[in-house]
C-alpha cells in the first residue's frame, strides 16, 4: 500500500512539474527573449513567483462548487 501511495506521489508530481513546465513555455512563447534576457535574476524570480501564485490560485478555485466561489 505504500509502495502504491509513493508511486502515485510520483506521478503526481511529474504531472505538476510537466504542467510546469508547459505553462512556462507558453509564457516564453509570449515575451520576446530581448526582454527575457534582460531580466536580472531577482526579477526574473519575482516574475516566476507571480505565474506561480496565480497558477496556484487558479487550481484551487476549480475545487469549489459555483454556490462556492
Amino acid at each position: 500500500m505504500i509502495d502504491q501511495t509513493m508511486e502515485n506521489d510520483s506521478l503526481d508530481q511529474e504531472l505538476d512539474r510537466d504542467e510546469f513546465i508547459q505553462t512556462f513555455s507558453k509564457l516564453l512563447d509570449r515575451v520576446s527573449p530581448q526582454i527575457f534576457l534582460s531580466l536580472n535574476d531577482e526579477q526574473l524570480k519575482k516574475r516566476v513567483e507571480r505565474v506561480m501564485s496565480t497558477e496556484l490560485l487558479s487550481t484551487i478555485l476549480d475545487d469549489f462548487t459555483s454556490e462556492e466561489k
